[in-house]
Parts: C-alpha cells; structure tokens; sequence
C-alpha cells in the first residue's frame, strides 16, 4: 500500500512541476523588446510596435518621423507614456492622404527636449499561438 501512495505522490509531483515548467517557458518567449533611452536632440529606431515614456521630470517634445515627414507630434509630461501600434499608424497615414508612406516603413522617434530624457522600447510581439484556422468560417 505504502508503494502505491509513494508512486502516486511522485507521479503528481512530475505532473505539477511539469505543467509549471511548461507554462513558465512559455511566458519567457512572448515577446522580443528593445530598450534605448534617448536624450534631448537623438534618435532611435523601431521597425515594430513601441512604446515611449518620458522618464524625465520636465515635459518633452515628441516626434515620430514616418517616410519623410513628422507624422506625429506631441508634448509629453513629465512620466507620461505613449504606445503606437506601427502597423495600424502607418494605416491611418495612408488613409490620410500620406502617399510616401509604405506599409514597410520604419519608425524614427526622436526627442527634442529640452531637457527630458524618454525611453523607447522596441516591442516585437510573436503570433498568437492559439489562433488557428477557426472550424466555424463556413458558418460565419
């Protein structure tokens, strides 16, 4: 009897421990990011989503450069943070009348101070795992 209970024991410590394994592993490879602080007068690059947070303590000017002009311009307050889906901004820019803007185009965020430093993060987010071909389209 004590054999039996001991092989079950190990057998739902495998279990757990396997499973929790599993998902840990799985939230380690979510997503691929890319952290810069820049300051007054420089640049960075994002050809993904990203994020810009004004880390200083004074406001900061923002400018996000799509194909060859300014597409956004914006003060940031001291702490505020801003997130752009890259993809979707460079949608609404065509949609806008921007015909220089390609839909492979690359993100240049630039900060011009004056005296605040923002951090850009570079986020690349993976395909959904769970979203497969849905057995319902013919139906819908």
């Amino acid at each position: 009897m004590k054999t039996k209970l001991s092989f079950l024991y190990i057998l739902v410590l495998v279990m757990v421990f396997g499973i929790s394994g599993n998902l840990w592993a799985g939230d380690t490879t979510t997503k691929m990011e890319k952290i810069r602080i820049i300051e007054p007068g420089e640049a960075e690059r994002c050809a993904t989503d990203f994020f810009v947070d004004n880390i200083g303590k004074e406001e900061a000017d923002l400018k996000v450069v799509l194909g060859h002009k300014v597409y956004v311009s914006e003060m940031l307050q001291a702490g505020e943070r801003r997130a752009f889906d890259l993809p979707a901004t460079i949608n609404v820019a065509r949609l806008r009348g921007r015909e220089d803007v390609s839909f492979d185009d690359i993100a240049v965020i630039i900060n011009l101070g004056p005296k605040s430093h923002m951090r850009v993060r570079c986020v690349d987010l993976r395909e959904n795992p769970l979203k497969g071909k849905d057995a319902l389209t013919v139906f819908k």
